[in-house]
């Protein structure tokens, strides 16, 4: 099934927090399932069929560790005493396997550093031949864009959004739509100046032509939303 070329998207579930099944409704049917670690508890409980589990396999239960092999799925173990996450190796996988579709399922947790190190993971530089990466963080919605990209949404007025560099500073962010818009502007990595803007018009557009920005909708899965987004 990895092989199969027309299979061009994969998600990518992790370990922490259990993640809000509600996200599930914004995932497409035709979906690689990626489980790293923990992350395999949390696909089974959610229904999902794991195509690929790997990590190095300190977390997972051992109830799922078992299952595991007796399933027909790909099994990739990692030694402890590596220098990635499971989340940078589910990413790699992603991008060694040519998907071009990618969202990562978490439900968050209580350690600021793994909050740090999922963001940080998300902005490695190779996720840029992506076309689109999504993470669902808890309750909130987060689209990825690698410079240079554009991202033309559907959103409901009035709606939260902030904008938020990652890895470093954002070059030439330009946004339409909002109620306080940039124009071919940087936003420093050191700077909070785009947290909680607001949606002004349905239709909006945000492009950066370098670096890393996410663009997150705090609470999305537990507001009523209605919501379309394509990245170019």
């Amino acid at each position: 099934m990895i092989g199969n070329e027309q299979l061009t998207r994969a998600l990518i579930v992790i370990g922490g927090h259990a993640p809000m099944s509600q996200a599930l409704a914004y995932l497409d049917p035709d979906t690689v399932v990626i489980c790293a670690d923990s992350g395999l508890d949390h696909a089974l409980a959610l229904g999902l069929t794991p195509n690929v589990f790997l990590g190095d396999m300190d977390s997972v239960s051992a109830a799922s560790l078992e299952r595991s092999r007796h399933e027909d799925w790909e099994i990739i173990t990692h030694d402890s005493d590596k220098d990635q996450t499971d989340t940078e190796l589910a990413l790699a996988y992603a991008v060694a396997h040519n998907f071009q579709h990618v969202t990562l399922l978490w439900g968050s947790g209580d350690r600021i550093d793994h909050i740090l190190g999922v963001m940080a993971a998300l902005a490695d530089p190779s996720l840029s031949v992506m076309k689109t990466l999504l993470a669902w963080i808890g309750s909130d919605r987060v689209e990825i864009l690698h410079g240079p990209k554009k991202l033309d949404s559907v959103v409901p007025i009035g709606s939260t959004l902030s904008l938020i560099p990652l890895g470093g500073s954002a070059h030439g962010v330009t946004t339409a739509g909002l109620m306080w818009n940039l124009d071919n502007e940087e936003l420093s990595a050191h700077s909070a100046r785009s947290v909680s803007n607001r949606v002004k018009k349905t239709s909006i557009q945000i492009s950066i032509d370098r670096g890393v920005l996410a663009i997150v909708y705090p609470c999305f899965l537990t507001t009523p939303q209605e919501h379309e987004s394509s990245q170019q």
